[in-house]
């Protein structure tokens, strides 16, 4: 191809691209911007999502920043999330960051309660889901990239207690709730461990 073909790619490409991905020092400043109106506004949150994994190690960027809390903010949003809660643009310097600010109303409600309550506080002041709990919300969400995410949390060394896992799960939803995440989550616990010769389908090995 010729320079200009590549030229005609890259801005094909560009264009198709809805929302950019952002810096992760933004996204943190973001993250504390509206945690601070919440500790104000006495609600509980803690960061999910990309920024979470990020947090956790990950190089995996993100286009905006995930909040899961107990309640919405005063703010008026852009628009209501459909699984419950509410979308937020706040402005970072020259950069426009959306917020998903989640507050779940729908049959995933109890485990983000349950999440919520165990967050963790970074030293900076951010509130933060346990590596445990992201695992349970991202199977949960179940998503490609989520699963993705979930394997790479799982290869990570001393970061996610499995039995955790499983505890968790029952004391939120029973046995019944685990037995019917178990054939996935062992399936996702063999990809990470490098125990399956299955495609890539959730995971390409390095």
């Amino acid at each position: 191809m010729s320079e200009n073909d590549y030229q005609k790619i890259v801005e094909r490409v560009s264009q198709s691209v809805a929302q950019p991905m952002i810096a992760t020092d933004t996204g943190i400043e973001a993250a504390q911007q509206m945690g601070q109106l919440a500790t104000q506004e006495e609600i509980e949150w803690a960061i999910v999502g990309g920024l979470a994994m990020y947090l956790y190690g990950s190089s995996r960027l993100t286009k905006d920043v995930d909040i899961i809390a107990s309640k919405n903010l005063s703010l008026t949003p852009q628009h209501q999330l459909g699984f419950g809660g509410s979308s937020y643009t706040l402005q970072i310097g020259k950069y426009s960051v959306p917020v998903d600010w989640i507050v779940r109303n729908d049959g995933y409600q109890k485990f983000y309660r349950a999440a919520l309550k165990e967050a963790v506080v970074l030293p900076n002041g951010l509130r933060l889901v346990t590596p445990e709990w992201l695992v349970i919300l991202k199977f949960n969400a179940g998503r490609q990239k989520d699963l993705d995410d979930i394997v790479y949390l799982l290869r990570e060394e001393n970061l996610v207690d499995r039995p955790t896992v499983k505890r968790k799960v029952i004391e939120t939803v029973g046995e019944d709730g685990w037995f019917i995440m178990l054939s996935g989550f062992r399936r996702l616990c063999d990809l990470a461990d490098g125990r399956t010769s299955e495609p890539g389908k959730y995971y390409e090995q390095e």
